[in-house]
């Protein structure tokens, strides 16, 4: 976003191109609910290679390119300089023998750890750091799981993918990264999740612009980044506006680090627990959110080369405490169908926001206050850490995959009947 969104946002505040964006809203189709059916464990492949990095081939790539599809390529502890592309090789699988000890290093000048452009891939039990974009990249893909990963000091995103369809992150951790700890983005329906992942002192723990659509993100930690799970919609990439995921079961805390790697908008969503920014038709069911300089759960509207209100988002049976502005909130304009029902929670913006009803209106204040941070973020203002000396995971926490050595290499996922 630029200076054109900025104002933007004052014309809409002041009354201005509300009808223009109810317009906009009623372009989505949400034709996908924003759950998903159950998914059983995915399938061991049975007839295999393993090739071995670096008893066999000196680089992980080496061996990647000698690998067939359904192979592994398993990688002994060692810090390994390179960054690796999987092009050619559809359903392989790269895998360190220790999470924490296998290491693929950008030295702050390669672009992605590891780059996927071909179909179920599965990458995991290893870690990538100090690349000058991403961690872990799946790009435009039918199939990808990551598992047991570890991104840190990344300049862009830390776990990766776009324009990708049927995946999962498993047992993740990423921090220190401009953009996002995880990101899944500009996929209608995604059949995606995230679950049982901690993301810390990024600019925002969880970014998934237009994704939705049988898209997941549950049971997991986000705290101490600038804003915490953030889906959302932007022109900048396909099909807005963000439409139908799930948020459910997690802990979202402490989401007030100025201190964080900043790159992109996250200082705009500062202070946010969990903020919907434009999205319609998603569902934010039993978090815990907790101790944030301004709201713990909002929506609010977002500003592009088009407004996107929100619309249709149902907020419930969450636990909201210690927000310094408001626990519950919804900014103007929104534009209806809105619901917060069941909510623990000791205040809101507007007033009396969690009885069931589907509110039309918002409250102007609300998106002033988000307003005022993007401005201050456009005009080079808002304060920002350095990703290249963000603060070290705590490797001790982070539990490898078990029986890596052994185990026979899988499919990506498996493919649910919707």
């Amino acid at each position: 976003m630029g200076a054109a969104g900025a104002v933007g946002v004052a014309g809409v505040l002041g009354g201005q191109f509300v009808g223009d964006a109810a317009s906009q809203a009623e372009q989505s189709g949400g034709q996908y609910p924003a759950g998903q059916p159950p998914r059983g464990e995915p399938r061991a492949y049975e007839d295999y290679t393993v090739h071995e990095v670096p008893s066999q081939y000196d680089t992980v790539q080496a061996a990647v390119e000698a690998a067939a599809p359904e192979d592994l390529v398993l990688v002994e502890p060692g810090v390994y300089r390179e960054a690796v592309e999987v092009t050619d090789t559809p359903r392989l699988t790269i895998r360190g023998t220790d999470r924490n000890d296998v290491v693929l290093d950008g030295e702050f000048k390669r672009e992605d750890g590891v780059l996927v452009t071909v179909d179920d891939v599965v990458v995991e039990n290893l870690t990538a750091r100090h690349y000058v974009r991403n961690g872990f990249f799946w790009s435009s893909v039918s199939g990808w799981r990551g598992s047991y990963l570890t991104a840190y000091n990344n300049q862009v995103y830390g776990i990766y993918n776009i324009a990708s369809q049927h995946g999962r992150y498993d047992n993740c951790y990423a921090s220190g990264h401009t953009d996002s700890g995880f990101y899944i983005g500009q996929c209608k329906p995604c059949h995606a999740v995230i679950e049982h992942v901690r993301s810390e002192h990024n600019a925002i723990g969880y970014s998934g612009t237009n994704a939705g659509g049988y898209l997941t993100v549950r049971d997991s930690v986000w705290r101490n980044n600038m804003g915490g799970i953030v889906p959302n919609s932007l022109d900048s990439e396909a099909d807005p506006p963000q439409d139908s995921a799930r948020i459910e079961n997690n802990l979202v805390e402490s989401n007030n680090n100025a201190d964080a790697p900043d790159e992109s908008f996250g200082y705009a969503a500062f202070g946010t627990g969990i903020n919907v920014a434009g999205g319609i038709n998603n569902e934010v069911v039993g978090n815990t959110v907790r101790d944030h300089a301004n709201f713990g759960i909002v929506a609010v509207p977002m500003i592009d080369e088009n407004l996107y209100p929100p619309r249709g988002n149902r907020f419930v049976d969450n636990d909201v405490s210690g927000s310094g502005r408001a626990d519950l909130a919804i900014g103007a304009p929104e534009d209806g169908g809105n619901v917060f029902e069941d909510n623990v929670a000791g205040s809101s913006r507007p007033g009396g926001l969690d009885g069931g009803t589907r509110l039309v209106g918002g409250d102007p204040w609300v998106t002033m206050v988000l307003f005022e941070q993007f401005t201050q973020l456009d005009r080079g203002e808002a304060p920002r850490g350095d990703w290249r000396n963000a603060p070290e995971p705590p490797f001790a926490e982070l539990e490898s995959m078990p029986n890596a050595r052994d185990a026979p290499p899988r499919e990506a996922v498996r493919r649910g009947e919707s």
